[in-house]
């Protein structure tokens, strides 16, 4: 029993912490292969065609300023369309895509009855013609030359898909928006340094890129199709690289319980995606295998592994090392409940804080999984409350 709880431990600090150090030690150990991923030496002799997809469902807020903000940027207009996947919109979404439609003819509207987010994909694709796809959401601002830092890198052959750096804001101060851009940062490191070695765990859908011909249509109960595609990937034995140089930017949540809905249908969407993934789970893949299982689906086990370990830790107590380890479980946990009450009324100091953004992080993970299991989270997205993108110059 004291070995399986030590073993236990080992993947829970492995998951956050050794696996970042792994990832150190072969940017440290292999300079030819980070020399190999450098992209920005090559230059695009010809910038290819690019269609920007945007799926959308009842953004009559934002619609406007995220099409105006998509026109803006600096991409040779005569290879550059923006398509707009309407799912089954309601509201003024439609009416207002077409009315910029009339005074762009490079914004067009692909109408289509609710499906979901995957099944709007899986049939705009097939209007596309461009030689690359790059994926936003409707609330994401992109920086004037995001979409060709995106598509220089595609110079290499071998990248086939990119993924760029997504900023939050928190302009309301929102302590769960505090705990996501910190965690956002630890999460951009972690690419920086796979993106060097050729594979990154995940592309995000604010913000990333494929060769068009790389799409592989989404099962129907996807709910992680950033995920889902850029892995395919990457399984398919394609690069998939993060550029920090193609900006969006993104307002967190406008509250913590709209931010942890979130984190419960991206759960989900995880558990579910293994299913899809299974061939990246094969060690004979090699680095792309180590890459998805250390940075994935051990993240994903770290809920089950929690609770195991204050059982298993409760069944040692007699001795007084285990002792100290348990009672420093419970300490652990009552901070993260304190500053769970505490956020609503004060902003958290960081000693609480850290305990309790990892507990509810990985307590809608938990939540994610039961509601993929039981088949109750909707592959149909809904709407959230937004700010309104603001232009930037």
């Amino acid at each position: 029993m004291q070995l399986f709880f030590w073993l236990l431990v080992f993947f829970v600090v492995y998951a956050y912490f050794g696996y970042p150090l792994v990832l150190v030690l072969l940017n440290k150990l292999l300079p030819y292969i980070r020399k190999n991923q450098t992209i920005s030496e090559i230059a695009i002799s010809e910038w290819p065609t690019v269609d920007l997809l945007i799926a959308a469902y009842n953004e009559g807020k934002i619609i406007e300023a995220k099409i105006l903000n998509a026109i803006s940027l600096d991409y040779p207009i005569d290879k550059y369309n923006i398509y707009i996947a309407s799912d089954g919109s309601t509201d003024q979404t439609n009416d207002i895509v077409k009315k910029l439609a009339k005074q762009y003819h490079n914004v067009h509207l692909l109408e289509f009855p609710r499906t979901g987010k995957s099944g709007i994909l899986n049939a705009a694709i097939k209007s596309l013609k461009g030689d690359i796809v790059v994926f936003s959401d409707a609330n994401t601002e992109y920086a004037n030359d995001s979409i060709k830092k995106l598509v220089s890198n595609f110079a290499r052959t071998c990248v086939g898909c990119v993924c760029g750096r997504l900023i939050y804001r928190n302009p309301g101060q929102v302590v769960s928006g505090v705990g996501e851009s910190f965690y956002w940062r630890y999460e951009t490191t972690l690419k920086k340094l796979e993106s060097n070695i050729g594979y990154i765990a995940g592309a995000n859908g604010a913000i990333y890129a494929i060769r068009r011909k790389l799409f592989t249509p989404f099962p129907k109960n996807t709910i992680n199709d950033d995920f889902t595609l850029s892995m395919k990937i990457v399984a398919n034995g394609h690069r998939s690289i993060y550029d920090d140089t193609a900006i969006g930017y993104e307002d967190v949540a406008p509250s913590m319980e709209s931010e942890f809905k979130r984190h419960v249908r991206d759960g989900a969407g995880h558990y579910i995606a293994i299913i899809h993934l299974l061939k990246l789970l094969n060690p004979l893949l090699g680095i792309r295998s180590f890459i998805y299982c250390s940075h994935r689906i051990i993240r994903w086990a770290i809920p089950f592994l929690l609770i195991i370990l204050v059982y298993i830790n409760y069944q040692l107590i007699e001795s007084p090392l285990y002792e100290f380890i348990f009672y420093s479980q419970l300490a652990f946990y009552s901070i993260a409940l304190l500053g769970w009450g505490l956020s609503l009324f004060m902003k958290l100091p960081f000693i609480v804080y850290i305990p309790f953004y990892f507990c509810n992080l990985n307590l809608a993970l938990l939540v994610g999984f039961f509601k993929a299991v039981s088949g109750t989270q909707k592959a149909k997205w809904e709407s959230t409350e937004r700010a309104t993108i603001v232009q930037t110059s």
